[in-house]
C-alpha cells in the first residue's frame, strides 16, 4: 500500500473539492436548450383600461368597456374585441427581412399600474400576422387584426 506525502494528500483534498465545486455548478457550464415560448398578447392578470391605435380607443368605463372615435358600425363588440385580445398567444418567430422593414400599424395597451403604455407594432403578410413587442418579434395564431383592432375594418385586413 502506497502511503501520500502530505504534500501529495492536500493535491488530492483540493482536487476533490475542485470536482465537487464543477459538480455542483454543473448547470452553469452545460449550454441551456432555448426553447421558444408562447407568451399570451396581454400579461396575466392586467387589469387594461385602454387600447389604443391611431384616433381610435376602446376604454373602460365602470364596468363596461366602449370605442371611441368609431364612427361607423362595427360587427364587433368591444366585449368580443377584449376577448380576443386576452385570449391571443403569441409565438416567438424570426420575421423575413420584408416584415421587419414593413412599417408597423401602432397599438398602445394601458395597464392599471403602470406608468407607460405596452406597445404593440402589428405587420400582416401572407396571411400571418406579426407582432413586435418589447424588442422580440412573434406570430399571432388564430387571431386576425380585425378582431384585435376591428374599427380598421376588412380594408385593411392582414
Amino acid at each position: 500500500m502506497a502511503r501520500l506525502s502530505k504534500r501529495g494528500f492536500n493535491n488530492v483534498v483540493i482536487f476533490a473539492m475542485l470536482g465537487m465545486i464543477f459538480l455542483f455548478n454543473l448547470d452553469r457550464f452545460v449550454p441551456q436548450s432555448q426553447q421558444p415560448v408562447s407568451l399570451p398578447l396581454l400579461p396575466e392578470n392586467a387589469h387594461v383600461l385602454k387600447i389604443e391605435q391611431s384616433g381610435y380607443k376602446l376604454e373602460r368605463v365602470g364596468q363596461q368597456w366602449r370605442w371611441n372615435g368609431v364612427n361607423k358600425t362595427l360587427s364587433s363588440t368591444p366585449e368580443a374585441q377584449i376577448n380576443h385580445w386576452r385570449s391571443a398567444v403569441m409565438q416567438p418567430a424570426k420575421p423575413p427581412r420584408e416584415i421587419t422593414q414593413t412599417e408597423p400599424l401602432i397599438a398602445v395597451v394601458w395597464v392599471a399600474g403602470a406608468s407607460q403604455g405596452l406597445v404593440y407594432a402589428f405587420v400582416g403578410k401572407d396571411q400571418n400576422l406579426w407582432v413586435q413587442f418589447d424588442q422580440q418579434w412573434y406570430t399571432l395564431d388564430e387571431v386576425r387584426l380585425s378582431q384585435l383592432l376591428p374599427w380598421l375594418g376588412d380594408e385593411q385586413e392582414m
